[in-house]
């Protein structure tokens, strides 16, 4: 299983305005290709950032779920245009898993279900937290849902920790990371 973790930074308030954009119209569009596991607005580092996670079999199936995106008229005529606008950079890491939970487990299992649009009075976010926390010797905590390691990208050769909690206890197991973001998840998001 090859993961990727895609990582958007926005222009200072723009973060919400993407996330409606894509919630209420983005998400039906590439979720016909691409296998969404996670996604997340940051609440603590880097403001007007969006974290993203998507699960593929292998590399050659990456490339293919990519190519039938940019295919995708809706998506790139419609979408893109209108939600990249307020993007000022896009990177990414490629993770393998080492270890997680049934509830990731069974994102993975059905990262490749439809996920339709949302009407635009639902709820954009959902009330659970997250956090990401990046680090070469980080603890072991009973918040972790999945230890994952970077194999391309920035930070390689680190783990990569997903945790999920009451905001007080997220703040209480970073022992060892070098970094550690509060995520919180958009309602439509697998992991949420």
């Amino acid at each position: 299983m090859l993961l990727e973790l895609r990582t958007y930074d926005l222009r200072a308030g723009k973060a919400p305005v993407y996330l409606e954009f894509f919630r209420t119209f983005g998400v039906g569009l590439v979720t016909r290709h691409l296998p969404m596991m996670g996604y997340w607005l940051v609440e603590s580092g880097r403001l007007n950032r969006i974290e993203h996670l998507w699960a593929y079999e292998s590399f050659e199936e990456r490339d293919a779920c990519r190519a039938s995106l940019v295919k995708d008229s809706a998506w790139m005529n419609e979408f893109v245009p209108k939600a990249f606008v307020d993007v000022v950079t896009q990177s990414n890491r490629f993770l393998t898993v080492k270890s997680c939970t049934g509830d990731f487990q069974m994102a993975i299992d059905n990262r490749k279900a439809h996920h339709p649009n949302q009407p635009k009075d639902s709820a954009m976010f959902h009330a659970n937290l997250y956090s990401l926390m990046i680090g070469g010797n980080i603890a072991p905590s009973d918040t972790e849902i999945a230890r994952l390691a970077v194999v391309s990208g920035s930070d390689l050769g680190q783990e990569i920790v997903l945790s999920r909690g009451p905001f007080d206890t997220l703040l209480n197991t970073c022992n060892g990371a070098e970094t550690h973001e509060v995520l919180r998840p958009i309602s439509l998001s697998p992991l949420c």
